[in-house]
């Protein structure tokens, strides 16, 4: 979508080229084991989600590429899914990588290196929102701490949603925090902002993340959704199918849910489409995505 008014959701986030190793087991530290195969997709947590987003509700995403072949493969990937590209820099930085290990069992493992990822500023952040006018904002934090802040406070100011799905985990300013409407985390990452323990109690853990957020949404794999605001916990169950391959699934459910939430969708309703939405995604190869 190459027109930025009506834009619905604003992506600020990462877009990296994913080399995807296919295998029967990830390997024990020091061993070698054979893979299946290799393949390379267009990937990074911002890109996926603003493809989630994009067959949903009018989306923009907001990052940097490099001036390589991964950039042009990640470009064509956002256009085809119908994301505006306008505020998609150029940098001369490689563009992100990430190094995917894919197991029978559909599990991942991931490492990200950012490359070109690491080059969006506050200011580039800021400025896009400002002509995109969204009316939620979706970050991550694949890019740096300044970037995410940003779009924190342009939401907060502008008295838009702010969606923020804080993952890898790292430090968080309690007003970044404050302005999750919802915060969108899966189990670990709930345990790390609730400072809590994989024992702890799971409505504690909830009670604890909503002293530091407004609303909460926490995923579980295959076993549930928790969706929490001040008044009500609901935990809502999850599509049971065949995992074929679980990368970008958290992903496409914080873009789902954006762009639902954009949409006028309540976040109970929009968190019970995202579960379907996300189900779906794991239940097929990435190629055929």
């Amino acid at each position: 979508m190459t027109d930025v008014q009506g834009c619905v959701v604003a992506v600020v986030g990462s877009l990296n080229l994913d080399l995807t190793a296919t295998v029967a087991r990830a390997p024990d530290e020091g061993e070698t084991v054979l893979g299946r195969r290799l393949d390379t997709y267009p990937g990074g947590k911002g890109a996926n989600q603003a493809i989630g987003a994009a067959r949903i509700a009018p989306t923009a995403v907001v990052g940097a590429v490099g001036s390589d072949s991964a950039a042009t493969a990640l470009r064509s990937a956002q256009t085809a899914a119908g994301v505006n590209t306008d505020h998609l820099l150029s940098v001369q930085v490689p563009t992100g990588r990430a190094i995917v290990v894919v197991t029978d069992d559909g599990r991942n493992r991931i490492i990200v290196i950012p490359g070109a990822n690491s080059k969006v500023s506050a200011t580039d952040v800021t400025a896009a929102l400002d002509t995109l006018d969204p009316a939620v904002v979706l970050t991550q934090l694949e890019l740096l701490p300044a970037a995410t802040a940003a779009a924190a406070e342009w939401a907060r100011a502008r008295h838009r949603r702010f969606v923020l799905n804080p993952s890898p985990v790292a430090p968080l300013g309690e007003d970044v925090l404050a302005d999750a409407d919802p915060l969108v985390v899966n189990e670990s990452e709930a345990l790390y902002y609730a400072d809590a323990s994989a024992g702890d109690d799971p409505d504690e853990i909830v009670a604890r993340l909503l002293e530091r957020v407004r609303t909460v949404v926490i995923t579980r794999g295959a076993d549930d959704v928790v969706v929490a605001t001040e008044d009500y916990v609901e935990r809502i169950a999850v599509p049971r199918v065949r995992a074929v391959d679980t990368t970008g699934a958290g992903d496409h459910f914080a873009g789902t849910l954006a762009a639902l939430l954009g949409t006028g969708h309540d976040l109970f309703a929009a968190a019970h489409e995202a579960a379907r939405a996300a189900a779906i995604l794991v239940a097929s190869h990435r190629a055929q995505r």
